[in-house]
């Protein structure tokens, strides 16, 4: 019997909407979906600039919000992320141009199936009490973390402004 090829399009959409889902329901306050496809649908389009900061990335972020983007990956397999790696790299160079129409950091959340989420922070966004925690990795300029250990954070010392 051959095996059902899954659509990544839908895995992709899938994995945003488990993600918006659980960050609203973490910080009660609401996160959906950009819909389409990514950012890229408004690049050409002229919208006025606060439209385009709400539309990039992957999930619409609330106001106050420290990432002005997030960029959702799905995958099969898991990512080694001590060693160079194209994929990540395109990751980030995708997350960081989206976040550049915001003016705020980007924050990449990477779902591998049948494990945990995995988020990538840019480093620069950690002050000294964060960054004595514990973290999974470092890929250059982002550390690797959980994303629960993440959801762990103070609201406010973190994850707002």
């Amino acid at each position: 019997m051959e095996k059902k090829r899954i659509n990544s399009k839908r895995k992709g959409n899938a994995a945003e909407l488990e993600l918006a889902k659980i960050l609203t329901k973490r910080f009660d306050l609401s996160f959906a979906r950009v819909g389409v496809s990514s950012g890229a649908r408004v690049k050409n389009t002229r919208l006025p600039d606060h439209a385009m900061s709400v539309m990039a990335g992957d999930i619409i972020v609330p106001h106050g919000f420290r990432f002005g983007t997030i960029e959702v990956k799905s995958r099969k397999h898991a990512i080694n992320y001590r060693t160079a790696n194209k994929e990540l790299d395109s990751f980030i160079e995708q997350a960081e141009l989206d976040a550049k129409q915001t003016g705020k950091p980007p924050f990449i959340c990477i779902k591998v199936n049948r494990q945990d989420w995995d988020t990538m922070v840019p480093l620069r966004v950690f002050s000294a009490v964060f960054f004595n925690c514990e973290f999974y990795t470092r890929y250059k300029n982002f550390l690797v973390y959980k994303l629960e250990t993440l959801l762990s954070f103070d609201q406010q010392g973190f994850w707002f402004n």
